[in-house]
């Protein structure tokens, strides 16, 4: 009867100790894996610092894995915004090496991670842009402006919009007509621009669509005139070569006779005389 007991005893110790086992050994691996976080984002947030974003990337994902499975709140907002950081660093170097698929990964990556952070959208135009995708270029580019006006960094804003501007003017330039007015139009659904008219307006005049390159320039015009500071003589030509060009000769004389800078000057001049002006 006493050994009986004695089993009994056996048995519920050997019991409590597999229960106190597995309780334990559980509670250390919820740490292990709470450390596994933290681990990885220093890690990773190392390699960051030596600029080695090839490396440091790769950890920053993981680090992200780990604490969304823990539910570690610090680790997955530090490691998200430090991941874009990342992200942005290693796709402008595949982006210099004109490895532009793998640069848009990344840059699209670095989006999800943290959408407030300006550079992925830029690094993302320039990505496009390289690659010859110019409409997505132009929206890339108008969305990181507008990110930068909204963080209160205006300077930054309008030079990225500038950005946008120049591809247009750039395809004008280089006689891809089409291709400026495409560009032309997916900026002007985001953004109004007395440029971006200007230059839709002489892209049209090449094509000679007159009535559209008429809409376009006296947009280009207002928006000139309504803006503080000078207007450029250019905006001035171009509307009266087109307003010509419409059969509108008292309009055309009025656009020239504005004209005052040395540039166009003489050409304005002699435009006037022949449509008998004084």
């Amino acid at each position: 009867m006493y050994s009986n007991q004695r089993q009994k005893n056996s048995l519920t110790f050997k019991r409590l100790l597999v229960l106190f086992s597995f309780i334990f050994g559980g509670l250390l691996l919820v740490n292990a894996q709470e450390k596994k976080a933290a681990s990885k984002y220093n890690e990773g947030l190392a390699k960051l610092k030596e600029k080695d974003y090839a490396t440091g990337f790769p950890l920053m994902e993981e680090a992200l894995k780990f604490a969304e499975e823990e539910g570690n709140e610090k680790v997955v907002s530090l490691a998200k915004k430090n991941g874009a950081k990342a992200a942005y660093n290693l796709g402008s170097s595949k982006r210099k090496e004109k490895a532009y698929d793998e640069a848009l990964t990344l840059f699209e990556r670095g989006i999800e991670l943290n959408p407030a952070y300006t550079s992925n959208y830029m690094g993302k135009a320039q990505a496009l842009d390289g690659k010859g995708e110019k409409v997505g270029a132009v929206q890339a580019y108008i969305a990181a402006a507008d990110l930068s006006a909204e963080a209160g960094k205006a300077d930054r804003s309008g030079q990225l919009l500038k950005r946008a501007e120049s591809i247009i003017g750039k395809l004008y330039s280089g006689k891809k007509y089409d291709l400026a007015i495409e560009a032309g139009k997916a900026h002007l659904a985001l953004r109004e621009s007395k440029n971006v008219h200007y230059y839709m307006a002489k892209s049209f005049e090449k094509q000679k669509n007159t009535p559209a390159a008429l809409e376009h320039i006296t947009k280009a015009v207002e928006m000139a005139e309504a803006a503080e500071g000078p207007v450029a003589d250019k905006f001035y030509w171009a509307q009266g070569n087109i307003l010509e060009a419409s059969n509108k000769k008292t309009e055309a004389l009025s656009a020239y006779k504005k004209i005052s800078g040395e540039k166009y000057k003489a050409n304005a001049d002699y435009r006037i005389r022949e449509l008998g002006g004084s």
